[in-house]
């Protein structure tokens, strides 16, 4: 019996989500943790915002106490991202890494058990060494169709991510035409200070010259005005 997506915006704008209304991740990761008897699918806590003019997605996601296994503590991933869909991505697939590496021998046998063996930190994704314990179980066609899934899933959220990247790319460029056509501007208002600084140098050099010009007409006048009061006694 499928569970319902059960999508809600809270009023502080977050998107709650578990994410099971499309192929992806998070419909992989619990329909792996449903196989280990957990009752409920994890729910994911996004919200969207800008940052220095660039748009992005925090996505929180907990995977709970498991119910009778109190050995296997709750997961909890925090994912920056671009957008909603792909952060949710995102967060699922370092969920599965995780749950992987927190329990191998449990996840021997199954297709989520092969992402123990991916760094979702390493940019070239590459496939290390395949436990040689590991075995998976069941017929080979089911064991091929499960495989299928994730290398289909995997697939779309790369393409999640180039389209991603492709925005980030577009936005990266039309700041740096706006950012290139200021520094023109601030170029050319530079120049015409520059201008105006010369002229207003010209000018004081000007008026300095008429002052002295001043002065020694001043000299004059009062050197005139002496010789007409000595005459004149």
């Amino acid at each position: 019996m499928a569970v319902p997506s059960n999508v809600f915006w809270d009023p502080a704008g977050h998107l709650h989500t578990n994410a099971l209304h499309w192929e992806g991740f998070p419909r992989l990761l619990w329909e792996s943790l449903r196989s280990f008897l957990y009752t409920e699918p994890p729910q994911y806590d996004a919200v969207e915002y800008q940052e220095e003019g660039v748009h992005q997605c925090r996505v929180r996601m907990t995977i709970p106490q498991h119910p009778f296994r109190s050995q296997w503590q709750p997961i909890e991933v925090d994912v920056v991202g671009h957008r909603i869909v792909d952060t949710i991505e995102g967060a699922a697939l370092e969920t599965i890494y995780l749950f992987c590496n927190q329990h191998p021998r449990e996840v021997a046998g199954q297709p989520i058990g092969l992402f123990s063996t991916i760094d979702p930190n390493d940019p070239k994704w590459n496939l290390r060494i395949v436990p040689e314990g590991h075995r998976l179980e069941g017929s080979t066609e089911e064991a091929l169709q499960g495989t299928m899934r994730f290398m289909n899933v995997q697939h779309h959220y790369q393409l999640l991510l180039r389209h991603g990247m492709g925005q980030l790319i577009n936005i990266a460029q039309g700041h740096f035409r706006i950012a290139d056509r200021q520094v023109t501007q601030i170029q050319h208002l530079q120049a015409s200070v520059t201008e105006k600084e010369e002229i207003i140098a010209a000018r004081e050099e000007t008026i300095h010259h008429r002052e002295d010009q001043i002065n020694e007409s001043d000299a004059i006048i009062t050197q005139r005005n002496t010789i007409i009061e000595f005459l004149q006694e």
